[in-house]
This record gives structure tokens, C-alpha cells and sequence, in this order.
């Protein structure tokens, strides 16, 4: 650093300065002093001799005195004190320059927070917008469901309620059927009962109140095809004589209706003597 060697120069050239004061002075005092007085060997002869107009006192010659400089006291001469640097200027260009980049660098930061706000505040509005589009769209679809498994319900509970009503017809028609079926049922009955009691020869000792069980298989038109005693009396001859009753009355009356004659296709016929005589 240059600083450093100045002050040792300027340090230098005062000592300099301070001697040759000094000597000045010494050599000013040394010239103005009054001359010795020289004595001779004679004592008689005393030449005084002084330097005209050397002293203040003088009246010789007028008073012509060189005037003797003023004796200025010794000031310290101060340290400079170091110059600021020539370039400060160009620092303080340049610090301009930086703090006007750091600004406008500081605009653009805010002027981006403040647009990644704007873009935040319209993605939510978006975002909102969409949600409720979403919840209204979940809604209607929640409604048309509802709707749908309303009238669903309702569309079974009619058909539930017609196949009820369907069933119910159905029910009281076999009813219907099944009365009318059991009343030729038990007419064709009788008529084949009158059929085999007009074949019917009962044993002369066989027991009257006795009764035995046929099984016998027809077919359309009455032929017999079959008979078996499924539940004999407990007389042979009883259920032997019953039994030929019912081939010698053959072909049976039936009905000819298919549907009731699936009734007489095979039946049990329960036969009693006493019956057959009381009718």
C-alpha cells in the first residue's frame, strides 16, 4: 500500500526542515552578538571599536537596523490523511447500477409472485368450478339412479302384483277345474261301480260286509288292460269274484275329455258286496 510510504517521507522532509531551522538561528544569534573587546599589551592604548548601527543604542548613525525574523514556533506539520480513491466514483456508478438491477430484479420477483398468485386464485376458481360440476353431475346421476331403482321397484311390485293375480286366477280356475274334474271323477266312478255290480257274481258264503281293493289300468275308450288286488278282503273267493267283475264289464265307461281322463288312466277302486246289493 502506498499510504505508508508517504507518511515515512513526509516524516523525512520535517526532520529536515527542523534542523535547518535550527540553524538558522544558531548562525542570526551568533552575528547580532556585541564583538569582544581585544586588549593589548599596552594598557594605555585601548582601541574600542564597535559596529556602527549594530546596536539599538547607537547615536552615531541613525538607526538602520535589518529586521531580524520572527521566531514562528515549530508546528507539527499533520499527517494527510489518506485521499479517497480516485475510481469512487465509477464504485458509486456502479453500486447505482447494481442497486437498480437488484430493483428491477425485485420487481420482476414481485411481479411473478403476484402472477403465480393471479394463476393459484384462477386454479382454484377452476378447480371450485369443476368440483361443483362434478358434485351437481353426481347429483343428477344420483336422482336418475334413485329414479331408475324407483320405478324398477315399482315394475316389480306390478308384476309381483300380477303374477299374484295371474296365480290367484290360475288357482281358483284349477279349483275350478279340479271341482269339476273330482265331480266327473266321482260320476264315472259310479257309472263303472254300476258297470261291475251288473258283472259282479258274489260267493253265496262270502261275508257281505267285507271290501277289497282293485288297482286297475285303462286305456282312452275304457278297455282294461290290467287289474290287481292291492287290498284283498281276506276271502279269496271274494276278491277273485271282483276281479273277474271288472274284465267281464270291460270297456268301462271313462270320460273322454284327455284332461279328465288322466284320472281313470290307472285308479284304485274300492269294492264291497254290501254296495253292489244296496244299490
Amino acid at each position: 500500500m502506498a499510504a505508508p510510504q508517504n507518511n515515512d517521507k513526509y516524516f523525512f522532509v520535517s526532520i529536515v526542515f527542523h534542523i535547518g531551522v535550527l540553524l538558522v538561528l544558531v548562525f542570526s544569534f551568533e552575528s547580532s552578538s556585541v564583538m569582544p573587546v581585544f586588549e593589548n599589551t599596552n594598557k594605555n592604548d585601548v582601541i574600542s571599536a564597535v559596529v556602527l548601527g549594530d546596536s539599538p543604542k547607537s547615536k552615531i548613525l541613525p538607526k538602520q537596523l535589518t529586521p531580524q525574523p520572527m521566531l514562528q514556533p515549530v508546528k507539527e506539520i499533520p499527517h494527510p490523511e489518506p485521499q479517497p480513491v480516485k475510481s469512487a466514483p465509477v464504485e458509486m456508478q456502479k453500486d447505482k447500477i447494481a442497486l437498480k438491477k437488484a430493483e428491477s430484479k425485485k420487481k420482476l420477483a414481485e411481479q411473478r409472485v403476484q402472477e403465480v398468485i393471479k394463476q393459484k386464485d384462477l386454479f382454484g376458481k377452476d378447480l371450485l368450478a369443476d368440483i361443483k360440476k362434478l358434485n351437481d353431475k353426481q347429483k343428477k346421476l344420483v336422482q336418475k339412479r334413485e329414479q331408475l331403482n324407483f320405478q324398477k321397484v315399482l315394475r316389480e311390485q306390478a308384476e309381483k302384483s300380477l303374477r299374484q293375480q295371474l296365480l290367484n286366477e290360475e288357482i281358483k280356475l284349477q279349483g275350478t277345474q279340479i271341482r269339476q274334474s273330482s265331480g266327473q271323477v266321482n260320476k264315472y266312478k259310479a257309472l263303472i261301480l254300476q258297470a261291475i255290480s251288473e258283472h259282479w257274481v258274489i260267493p253265496t258264503q262270502a261275508n257281505k260286509h267285507l271290501y277289497c281293493e282293485l288297482m286297475i289300468r285303462v286305456a282312452p275308450g275304457g278297455m282294461v288292460l290290467e287289474v290287481q288286488v292291492t287290498r284283498t278282503s281276506g276271502d279269496p273267493s271274494l276278491d277273485s269274484s271282483a276281479r273277474a267283475a271288472v274284465l267281464k264289464a270291460s270297456p268301462l265307461p271313462v270320460p273322454s275329455d284327455p284332461g279328465v281322463f288322466e284320472a281313470f288312466r290307472q285308479f284304485v277302486l274300492k269294492v264291497k258286496p254290501e254296495n253292489i246289493l244296496d244299490g
